[in-house]
């Protein structure tokens, strides 16, 4: 969309000389101002300025007064140019003569197109000049193509909006699925208040602004301390430490303080940024800092090819860094806290893993000497498995200390860390090539310790000593014994919940020849109903519930638990019992007891327990 317009002056006493030419104007937001990359250096001069005699007076050589633009410093030390009458601002340098004149026929278009919008810019003679309800924010850019970036601001509805349509992609930082209006707002309002911290020159906040930040402020700490998965940009001591600066705030209200109000300003904004990311008052909205809004459970779940094959070679560590980093990379965005204590943690396992195969290897080099004083067995099997020891728990020393180096310094930084998982994941198998990565030295190690395990029992079992395997026999049988029980509950966990169902479903199709749930009839029939007619198994008395065709099964309901889970932080726990005649109650989700007196299984009831169904056995 453009427009033409002829330009008329304002009311300035700035007055347009010569040919000055016409500049394309492009919105841009408070987020694209540029200011930390002006580019602007000082010459490095070994001479000292000389003070004259008595002067007390240290005003710039530049002179703005007759021009009605001042010049304002930022609490971070930036320099910016404000019309304080007009409410304009600008980081273009104004002092210069040709800069001004560009900037105030900029104002005066722009102002001929917000009249053509029946938008009046700038207010005639507002009646509180410190509490306008128009801004405008403008920027001439340098190099050959001469361009004026501007935005218009409407104080009163805390957003930004312009006088050309645009997608101002930067705003939507990515985020994918944005199409409502009241969220887009959210995304204005959070430009707002980076605007009012660029720009807090005679700026003021009121008591609902410090209210609000203060209801922001207080129900993140709650949310931290009584939630695993809030929300919360900061963890709770850091929350405190905010809530410290809100108490002093309240001494400030309604007064002018470009510190204080730059403090009010950046914490509305953060608020606003975690809002705006996660769907804030949509329908669709994330509560769960570890939920995702955009794809199912089930297809977050799905693992690549790839992973699968290697997590058995590097021993099910993969499955278990994939899912820890689905976690905290949801969406492709980092909850700070969270990362920090889930790089702090795989930082603690790789320092383990670099002090087990440091051991290692001085074991595996013990070994080697014992091994290389028998000649003839120079290059037995354990000489070549001590070797192979030796290469992995080198190679997991090796990769612990290039992963350490490398994540020490991911989180400090929100943005940083973003852009870096970003590049990191945009790969054909985005996240789970950092759960492989991160998953060798574990695999390496274990390699290590099982190389050495078959060094070790070689030389044992080699021995035609009768009293050494007669004592160390049973030994060795009693550690594999015990090892095995945490090793199988390790790998079934690590196996993941896919093996299981198939598993589950093997198990009905053969054993039972039920109707599995989502899969049809299956044609595999019960081995105990060709024995002869089936007969039907009734509910025991007094028991509440309903039994399911194909989900019954010798233990309790697939996928049940002792403990239900909510939001993280907020637990339930129900427990599975059998009614009594003087409690017996059709309810939900309460555990009950099916089949006869000989044969009785405990499931948790469906959700329509009133109406129990008869299964054939």
């Amino acid at each position: 969309m453009s427009f033409s317009f002829s330009s008329s002056s304002l009311s300035s006493p700035v007055t347009t000389t010569g040919k000055i030419p016409k500049r394309v104007f492009i919105p841009f937001t408070a987020s694209e101002v540029d200011r930390y990359n002006r580019g602007n250096l000082i010459e490095p001069s070994k001479e000292f300025p000389r003070i004259p005699v008595a002067q007390r007076t240290f005003d710039d050589t530049a002179n703005l007064d007759s021009t009605g633009w001042k010049a304002c410093t930022h609490p971070e030390g930036a320099l910016y140019f404000c019309d304080i009458q007009r409410r304009i601002y600008t980081d273009s340098d104004v002092r210069d003569v040709k800069t001004l004149q560009t900037i105030e026929k900029c104002i005066s278009r722009l102002s001929d197109l917000a009249k053509y919008h029946t938008i009046t810019f700038p207010e005639p003679s507002p009646s509180q000049p410190s509490s306008p309800s128009l801004e405008l924010v403008l920027e001439l850019t340098k190099g050959k193509r001469k361009e004026c970036r501007y935005y218009f601001v409407d104080v009163q509805k805390r957003l930004l909006f312009w006088m050309h349509e645009w997608i101002p992609e930067r705003m939507y930082a990515n985020l994918r699925g944005v199409k409502e209006p009241s969220h887009i707002k959210i995304a204005l309002e959070m430009q707002y208040w980076m605007h009012c911290e660029l720009y807090p020159h005679e700026r003021t906040f009121d008591t609902a602004i410090y209210r609000e930040l203060c209801g922001f402020v207080i129900h993140a700490n709650a949310e931290s301390i009584t939630s695993d998965t809030s929300l919360a940009p900061f963890d709770s001591t850091e929350l405190s430490k905010m809530m410290d600066i809100i108490r002093v705030l309240q001494d400030s209200i309604g007064q002018v303080n470009d510190p204080l109000f730059c403090v009010v300003a950046r914490f509305m904004c953060i608020f606003s940024r975690i809002h705006f990311l996660n769907f804030h008052g949509q329908a669709c909205a994330r509560l769960d800092v570890d939920r995702t809004v955009y794809s199912s459970p089930d297809r977050r779940r799905c693992m690549s090819i790839l992973l699968r094959m290697l997590s058995i070679f590097l021993f099910g560590a993969p499955w278990r860094y994939v899912e820890a980093l689905r976690g905290v990379w949801v969406d492709e965005t980092v909850n700070l806290p969270r990362w920090r204590t889930f790089v702090g943690n795989i930082i603690n396992e790789w320092g383990g893993f670099t002090i087990y195969s440091t051991v290692m290897l001085a074991v595996d080099m013990s070994l080697l000497g014992i091994v290389h004083t028998d000649i003839t067995a120079y290059q037995s099997v354990a000489v070549i498995a001590t070797y192979i020891s030796v290469v992995c728990t080198v190679g997991s020393i090796v990769a612990s200390v290039v992963l350490t180096g490398m994540w020490r310094d991911k989180a400090e930084n929100a943005e940083g860390v973003a852009k870096y998982m970003t590049k990191i994941t945009d790969t054909m198998i985005g996240v789970d090539n950092m759960a492989i990565m991160f998953s060798v030295p574990f695999g390496l190690l274990i390699w290590g310790m099982t190389s050495f395990l078959v060094a070790f029992l070689y030389v044992i079992f080699r021995s035609s000593y009768p009293p050494t395997l007669a004592t160390t026999t049973p030994g060795i049988v009693l550690v594999i014994v015990l090892v095995a029980w945490p090793v199988w509950v390790a790998v079934e966990m690590s196996l993941g919940r896919w093996l299981k169902s198939a598993v589950v479903v093997w198990h009905r199709v053969v054993e039972t020849g039920w109707e599995v749930k989502g899969l049809g009839r299956q044609s595999v029939k019960s081995w105990r109903g060709r024995e002869g007619s089936p007969r039907p198994i009734e509910p025991r008395k007094f028991s509440v519930g309903t039994i399911e065709t194909g989900i019954l099964d010798t233990g309790s309901r697939r996928d049940s638990a002792p403990t239900s889970f909510g939001r993280e932080g907020r637990r339930t726990n129900s427990v599975s019992w059998a009614e009594t005649p003087e409690n017996a109650q059709p309810r939900a989700g309460v555990g009950a007891g099916f089949g006869t007196a000989g044969d009785t299984r405990n499931l948790h009831a469906s959700e329509n327990a009133s109406e129990p169904q008869r299964y054939w056995r």
